[in-house]
């Protein structure tokens, strides 16, 4: 009996009552509270997401830089950038640069000496600069040490003058490898905040102008007058900064993937259809959405767009523009492209020359007044570009406009060839 106490203690304890009048204001205040709650959810402004809903990101909020282009490859929208090298790709002859030395190889003193004088250069100036302390004599190569104070008195028209006479001559790497700034980089060049002012200045005396943008061929002077290796490292960093751009392919509600695979999977191992569930997926989104390009490329090129290159060890191949240009489709790379001789052969052999690109995997050549190809990229669409300036890991795989790839070879006409298969 004392269990059945205990229970009925325990039910009165929650048990409430209500009179008929109680019941109904209870009844109207809980309806009242519900339906408070339910217009705060209902009228509730979602946050604003940080991206598009449907992913497809219109070309006004890119900015000024980026663009929407059409063709048979579908609908890109381009975003321009720049890509940095990162720290530990930054060389001990950035931090320590080495004195300036010109070499005219295959030439004599007095030789040198005309060519000096041709290229603009005082007869007192030539005097100074070829006197027995600048020069050294090996063999027919001559090689002269530059006094500091003459580099950087030389005017802008004077520089340029003397270092245009000399590129792309093959008279010596200096003259051949100035470091070209681009039109589209300059700006944000002189503007960024890492730069010391006297750098700056320094930088804006030891430039000139050229084709599409500048050039600078005095950078070992220029790091060297930097007092401190910081901001040698921030001037380094700067004036290598790559322009490239990052294109993604728009797949819109009424986007025709049939049509457009016929541009994208012509490269056999591009799996495209593997791509294509990814597509389908887009296209039945609200909005639709885009998907890098990456997607869409070969493997060799996919797994180093926008990386540097590790530092090169013994018996790695030389990753220059032609050996990543010729392994774009392939599945192992090939390094007989590092040979100029096996190159030439390849491409007589497996190629034919075309007015224009206009199908995924063409070839861009840049062929030089000595009949010598001096650099080489691969057509992705529209004016883009599979690309890589140089064979060190100082620089990246990218995508680039031909604008910015014929400024670094503004002395060389270009060429176009398609794969005889094609």
């Amino acid at each position: 009996m004392a269990k059945s106490k205990n229970t009925a203690e325990s039910e009165a304890a929650h048990s409430f009552r209500f009179t008929l009048k109680g019941l109904a204001l209870f009844t109207l205040i809980l309806s009242g509270g519900t339906a408070l709650v339910c217009s705060a959810v209902l009228q509730a402004k979602p946050k604003p997401l940080s991206f598009p809903a449907n992913g497809i990101v219109s070309v006004s909020d890119m900015g000024n830089d980026s663009r929407d282009i059409q063709g048979a490859w579908g609908e890109l929208v381009t975003q321009n950038i720049l890509l940095e090298r990162p720290y530990e790709c930054i060389a001990a002859e950035d931090i320590n640069p080495p004195i300036e030395a010109w070499s005219f190889n295959g030439m004599d003193l007095a030789r040198v000496r005309q060519a000096l004088t041709g290229a603009g250069l005082t007869q007192e100036q030539v005097e100074a600069q070829t006197a027995p302390d600048h020069v050294s004599l090996k063999a027919s190569n001559v090689t002269i040490t530059p006094d500091e104070s003459f580099l950087l008195s030389l005017k802008t028209d004077a520089r340029r003058k003397l270092y245009d006479s000399f590129y792309g001559l093959g008279l010596g790497t200096v003259f051949d490898n100035p470091l070209v700034l681009p039109a589209s980089a300059l700006d944000g060049i002189y503007t960024d905040p890492r730069l010391n002012s006297e750098d700056r200045a320094l930088l804006k005396n030891l430039v000139y102008p050229a084709a599409n943008g500048a050039r600078l061929t005095d950078y070992n002077l220029l790091l060297r007058k930097i007092p401190t290796v910081e901001r040698r490292m921030n001037m380094a960093k700067v004036l290598t900064m790559i322009p490239a751009t990052l294109p993604r392919l728009c797949i819109r509600p009424d986007t025709d993937i049939d049509k457009i695979a016929t541009y994208w999977a012509r490269i056999d191992n591009v799996h495209f259809n593997d791509v294509r569930q990814l597509m389908e997926a887009l296209k039945k989104a609200p909005g639709g959405g885009t998907i890098a390009l990456d997607y869409l490329l070969p493997p060799f090129a996919r797994s180093r767009l926008y990386t540097f290159p590790l530092p090169k060890q013994m018996g790695d191949p030389t990753m220059d523009c032609h050996w990543s240009t010729f392994n774009f489709d392939k599945l192992q790379p090939d390094n007989g492209f590092n040979n100029p001789d096996y190159m030439s052969e390849y491409l007589i052999k497996n190629f034919y020359q075309i007015d224009s690109p206009g199908i995924l995997g063409d070839i861009l050549l840049f062929r030089d007044d000595r009949n010598v190809f001096e650099h080489s990229a691969v057509y992705i669409a529209d004016d883009l570009y599979f690309n890589k300036y140089g064979s060190d890991a100082r620089e990246p795989w990218i995508i680039a406009h031909f604008a910015d790839i014929q400024a670094m070879y503004s002395n060389a006409k270009p060429e176009f060839y398609r794969g005889k298969g094609d």
